[in-house]
């Protein structure tokens, strides 16, 4: 009985069995070399995952901690089309082994460094996770991100070197928050969500129109807009609630008082679905 004992002692120590978390970890880096861009496609299904800037003298850093019972690693590098893949995902595993360890794998996350100064392509597929996607500093060509029940938080805290070519954001259950927006430069930008609420911080650097497409569903939308922008808003309105006080509209689009003579735009296009939209404006 007494050995009986120790051996179970021991073997919830060590993590072992398949109802006991076995914690691994991951650390991968690449230093820059001659890159001169980057392409990056991640996915992740439970966890907390982070995305910076890495040190000066590296391509990527990743770092990982994962229960080895509930996801399996994969990551692979190409040097010809310069793209990097990471993957943690459960969708290999037995289905007992997946909702078993679901809120275990919850506690895990990914870490991830990429270099600044060379244009980044994000490619961003996450499930169950709370997404910290610092962008700053970075040059970000272009990003999609589809996330299921996420909460997702991105920061653009200084200008994007030269236009984004495309931001998407399709998220199911959960919530998005995007600061300084409008340090993107993106050419256009795409936020969706179904049962989430968006906020929408448009601070940021620059100039002319921003194309603005969103999509709400049985949620809300907050949109932060400096006050000397002018707005154009093109919604599909279906049991739907916008308050846009301040606004006149003209064949069917509505705008923002003194539209014609601010010097930028933010030009709005979409649908609210059992939904509200709120329009706070920011000094």
């Amino acid at each position: 009985m007494r050995t009986l004992l120790l051996a179970l002692v021991s073997l919830f120590a060590l993590g072992g069995g398949d109802d006991l978390p076995a914690w691994r970890s991951l650390a991968v880096s690449r230093p820059r070399g001659g890159a001169d861009s980057l392409h990056v496609r991640v996915r992740y299904d439970a966890g907390t995952f982070t995305l910076g800037a890495a040190p000066a003298p590296l391509l990527y850093d990743a770092k990982a901690r994962f229960d080895g019972n509930f996801q399996r690693v994969s990551r692979s590098y190409d040097t010809a089309s310069h793209t990097l893949r990471i993957g943690l995902d459960s969708s290999t595993m037995e289905a007992s082994a997946r909702h078993s360890n679901r809120k275990r794998s919850d506690e895990g996350r990914l870490d991830l460094a990429l270099a600044a100064g060379l244009p980044v392509d994000l490619d961003l597929d996450l499930g169950t996770t709370r997404a910290v996607l610092d962008l700053s500093s970075l040059w970000i060509d272009a990003v999609r991100v589809a996330s299921g029940a996420t909460e997702t938080e991105l920061t653009f805290g200084s200008a994007n070197p030269k236009p984004m070519r495309d931001l998407s954001v399709d998220a199911g259950v959960g919530s998005i928050t995007i600061h300084d927006l409008g340090n993107a430069r993106a050419e256009h930008a795409t936020i969706a969500s179904t049962v989430s609420s968006v906020d929408l911080d448009l601070a940021g650097s620059w100039t002319g129109d921003m194309p603005l497409t969103l999509r709400v569903a049985l949620g809300s939308a907050t949109l932060r807009i400096p006050r000397d922008v002018g707005v154009s808003l093109h919604l599909v309105r279906r049991v739907a609630n916008v308050d846009a006080d301040g606004f006149t509209e003209r064949d069917g689009v509505l705008y923002s008082a003194g539209y014609q003579q601010a010097k930028r735009h933010v030009v709005i296009d979409g649908s609210a679905t059992l939904a509200n939209v709120d329009i706070v404006w920011m000094d």
